[in-house]
């Protein structure tokens, strides 16, 4: 069964039909940093989880869903397993991108978008001065209550 389209979806549809397509990236990147959170499929052990990340036509991309349940549509099983999963805020999620000089593809599949690291950078420096808040971290899974009230009291 196909998936209905969400509200970001819909926004990159609206993107690929700008007249401007040079503008097209920047509306999707808009789009995504206008997300609470991005999500990152987990590669790695289980003690190490690190974010996805592929490289195109020599460039490296991190792979960023704007929906968890997105992930399990990779493989065609429509499953994910949560843990599996890396949750950022999309502040952090952005200057982790920006730090690991990645560039982002969004939503493989139907619905994809390829946003080269030089757009994502130049976004991340316009948002920065404009006053964009950095103290963000994500979230471990399996944490102890009092290793979240840390994170949650040093911003992180």
């Amino acid at each position: 069964m196909a998936r209905l389209p969400d509200r970001f979806d819909l926004w990159v549809r609206k993107a690929r039909n700008c007249r401007d397509t040079a503008r097209q990236v920047d509306y999707v990147l808009g789009a995504l940093a206008g997300l609470k959170e991005w999500y990152f499929p987990a590669v790695g052990g289980k003690g190490n989880p690190l974010p996805a990340e592929a490289e195109i036509e020599g460039a490296r991309y991190a792979l960023v869903f704007s929906d968890p349940g997105r992930i399990g549509e990779i493989d065609g099983q429509g499953a994910y397993d949560p843990l599996m999963v890396i949750t950022m805020p999309m502040a952090a999620a952005m200057t982790w991108c920006v730090e690991r000089r990645a560039g982002v593809l969004v939503n493989p599949g139907e619905d994809a978008a390829l946003i080269p690291f030089a757009q994502v950078e130049a976004i991340h420096a316009e948002w920065r001065r404009r006053g964009g808040r950095q103290a963000a971290g994500f979230w471990i899974p399996n944490m102890t209550t009092e290793e979240e009230d840390f994170w949650q009291e040093h911003g992180y």
